[in-house]
Order: structure tokens, then C-alpha cells, then sequence
């Protein structure tokens, strides 16, 4: 219907319907039972053309508002949907396997085995789990409560666990809560990546629901408990947080100084000639021990200005000489050189370039024995943050190739080397 129109014919309706009503007001006065009947035909038409002006107005209304609805429906981003879905326990086989797997990995201190089913993973972070794992030596009891996550195919996984340290009987609750996602091979990972605002709204309002809540109570309470009930334990779990960060502290210090070594090393040109110190002086009286230890047997003492052989001077301080037909070792601070030779440098080839230094095989390595006093983890170097090659229990012997100044004994291990704190090796 053509709305204008019409209303330019009303308007020209009313402008004849003022021009007739004088004449029928003469009328009227004349003849009023005719007249009673013209004024209601009057009052019909003008409710006629109030109709259609108000029909006319309710049209472009509604047109305006559909309008409105269409651009509002456009630009809306579609909400997240919080559940309201009670927690459920052990529910998703596959969250639960993939749990226990990451649960392992974190006794072990496997970072490969993270680095696969946890999407990130910072250095300080691996750090503390590869320090943790020599602590840990079991979660005896996983529990997984989940409620279905913002995505599709993902769940927040509320992990209610039990974990036994070394050296403790008894064991320590905690929670620890997992946003878990399926990858687009179907797999199932711990999603720990930066995540969109609306996603972390939407973790953060699942975690305060009452269900959950009561969750975190339990376990505080039962944690609370714990602590309190056995002094020893409680004392550890305050400790153990201090101690990860000193041994993250530590760790990255010496990753800096050998990063420095290192390139301190790299820009040093190797000389084809070195001088060596081919026998020392005995700057005053001092013991000669069996090895490289103050708590080593005594072989006896050295005259003050006493001339030695040196046999070789060792990185943690102490030199091998002979003394008296035997090798013996003397604190290299209180030696002096006495003697020195100019000798090819044993790092150049004949041809100029570098040569790397040999290796001793584990059969050509003189060693002494020892025990462990504790159970211990085997590292493939060095360092807390070195490869867990294994564990050895409380009284196992070992052969000791080398005690370290820095507080890790170098022992043989299935035809080759490896460390362990020095602490547990006697």
C-alpha cells in the first residue's frame, strides 16, 4: 500500500469536509433530525482519517524497529555459556590417562614427556618440576573431578591428588586445576597458553561455583591437617618452595658463568706451545693425603721448600705429586711452581688445528668404593636440572671415580659416568 498517497487524499478529504460543514451547520439550524445524522456521518469519516495517520505512523515504527533489531543481531558477538553442571569424578577415561601421564612425567622429571602433552611450558617452571622430582616419589592417589570447558571437546579438570616425598610416611593432599583441550588430531592436551579474556572469565566464574568451592575447602582442610598433625612434614612442605627458587636461582647462575666460560673459551686462541709446571714447592709444612680430601688418610708432611714432582693439578684445588715413591695429594695453595717445561699443547694437532681431548672408557678409570646413604637420584651430569638416569637405594655400593668440589661425586654406571650429590656418597 502506497502510504503518501493516501495521506495527501486525506488531507484534501478534510479541507472539503471544512468547506461543507458550514453549509451544514445552516442546515441544522433548519432541520435537526437531519442534521443529527450528517454530524455522526461527519464524526465516521474524521475517526476514518485518524485511523489511517495512526496506522500509517505504527508501519514506519515498526519498520524502524526491525531495522534496529537486524544491526543489533549483526554486530553481537556470541557469549560463552557458563555450565551449571555438577562436577563429575573420573568421568573422561581419556582426561583421566592423560592426567596420570603428566602426573609421571612430573615423578620423573620428564620434560620431554611435558613438553608433549602441555602446550607451554617456561624455563623456571622446568626448572622447579626437574628440582621437585628428586623429592617426590610417588602420587599414590589421583582423583579427577571435571566440568565441561568454554570449547568444545574441553574440560576444566579439578586434579585432587596425594603425593608421597622420600624420607616422609605419610602423605600430603593437594589440588591442582587443568584446563585440558582436544588438538586437531584428536588428542587430548593441558592447554597453558595466553587464553582469550572471555575464556579466563569463564574458568575464573566455573571455579567459584559452589560445587568447586566446597572442593577446595576439603582438600585445604585436609591439607591444613596434615601439616599440623606431623611436624616433620609440615616443616618440609613450608621449606620446599624455598627450596625450588634458590635451586632455580642457583642453576640459572651457573648456565650464565658457563655460557661465559664458554665464550671466554671461544675467543681464546689456542697456543701450539704451553708452558707446564713440571714440579712444585712446598711453601711451608702441610699433610699429604691419600686423594683429593681433608678427611682422606695422611701419608705424611712435607718440609717447608721441599721440592715435588706434580703429577697433575686438579680444578677443585688439590694437586697430585709424588711424595715418598707414591701419589699423594697436597692443597695446591700451598704449593708454588719450581720447575716448568715449554711442551706442544696437547689441544693442537700436528697440522695446527684443535684436536678434542680423549676420553677415558669406565674400565680405564681407577675408582674406590663407596655407599649410599640414602636414596638418590643418578644424574647424567653434574647438576640438578641434568638427565634423571635412575635412582639408587639406601646402601647401595658404587665406585667412586672422582669426589667434586662442587658437591656432586662422579661414580660408574652401566659402562660409563654419572653423578650424584655428594651428600648421599660416603
Amino acid at each position: 500500500m502506497d502510504y503518501p498517497n493516501w495521506k495527501e487524499k486525506c488531507q484534501k478529504f478534510g479541507e472539503n469536509v471544512k468547506v461543507q460543514s458550514g453549509n451544514l451547520l445552516h442546515l441544522f439550524k433548519e432541520n435537526k433530525t437531519v442534521s443529527v445524522v450528517i454530524v455522526a456521518f461527519i464524526v465516521v469519516v474524521l475517526l476514518a482519517v485518524a485511523l489511517l495517520n495512526t496506522k500509517e505512523k505504527q508501519e514506519e515504527v515498526v519498520a524502524i524497529a526491525e531495522t534496529s533489531t537486524e544491526a543489533a543481531v549483526e554486530g553481537e558477538e556470541e557469549e560463552l555459556v557458563v555450565t551449571e553442571e555438577v562436577l563429575e569424578k573420573d568421568a573422561y577415561p581419556e582426561v583421566n590417562n592423560l592426567v596420570k601421564q603428566y602426573y609421571q612425567a612430573l615423578v620423573d622429571g620428564d620434560m620431554e614427556t611435558i613438553s608433549k602433552i602441555k602446550s607451554f611450558t617456561d624455563e623456571e617452571e622446568q626448572m622447579k618440576i626437574v628440582k621437585k622430582s628428586e623429592f617426590i616419589e610417588g602420587y599414590p592417589s589421583l582423583t579427577v573431578y571435571t566440568k565441561k570447558g568454554p570449547e568444545e571437546n574441553s574440560y576444566i579438570a579439578y586434579v585432587h591428588y596425594e603425593v608421597k616425598f622420600y624420607d616422609y610416611e605419610k602423605t600430603a593432599p593437594g589440588l591442582n586445576t587443568l584446563y585440558i583441550c582436544m588438538d586437531d588430531a584428536g588428542n587430548y592436551y593441558i592447554n597453558s597458553d595466553d587464553l582469550q579474556e572471555d575464556v579466563v572469565e569463564y574458568l575464573k566464574t566455573v571455579s567459584l561455583q559452589n560445587d568447586v568451592l566446597e572442593l577446595f575447602n576439603a582438600v585445604q582442610v585436609a591439607y591444613n591437617e596434615v601439616k599440623t598433625g606431623d611436624e616433620n612434614l609440615g616443616g618440609f612442605l613450608d621449606e620446599l618452595p624455598i627450596l625450588l627458587a634458590e635451586s632455580v636461582s642457583e642453576t640459572i647462575a651457573e648456565q650464565v658463568a658457563l655460557e661465559e666460560a664458554m665464550k671466554e673459551e671461544e675467543e681464546e686462541e689456542v697456543p701450539a706451545e704451553v708452558v707446564v709446571v713440571t714440579k712444585v714447592k712446598a711453601k711451608e709444612v702441610v699433610n699429604v693425603r691419600s686423594s683429593d680430601s681433608i678427611e682422606a688418610d695422611r701419608l705424611g708432611q712435607t718440609s717447608t721448600g721441599q721440592v715435588l714432582e706434580l703429577l697433575e693439578e686438579k680444578v677443585n684445588g688439590w694437586s697430585k705429586v709424588k711424595f715418598d715413591g707414591k701419589e699423594g695429594y697436597i692443597k695446591s695453595e700451598f704449593l708454588e711452581p719450581e720447575e716448568t717445561q715449554t711442551v706442544a699443547n696437547p689441544q693442537v694437532s700436528d697440522n695446527g688445528t684443535e684436536e678434542a681431548s680423549g676420553i677415558q672408557t669406565a674400565s680405564e678409570i681407577k675408582t674406590t668404593k663407596g655407599k649410599v646413604t640414602d636414596t638418590v637420584n643418578i644424574r647424567k651430569t653434574a647438576s640438578t636440572t641434568g638427565e634423571k638416569l635412575g635412582q639408587l637405594a639406601k646402601g647401595t655400593s658404587v665406585d667412586i671415580i672422582e669426589k667434586q668440589a662442587d658437591g656432586w661425586t662422579k661414580i660408574k654406571y652401566n659402562d660409563g659416568e654419572a653423578f650424584v650429590k655428594s651428600d648421599y656418597v660416603e
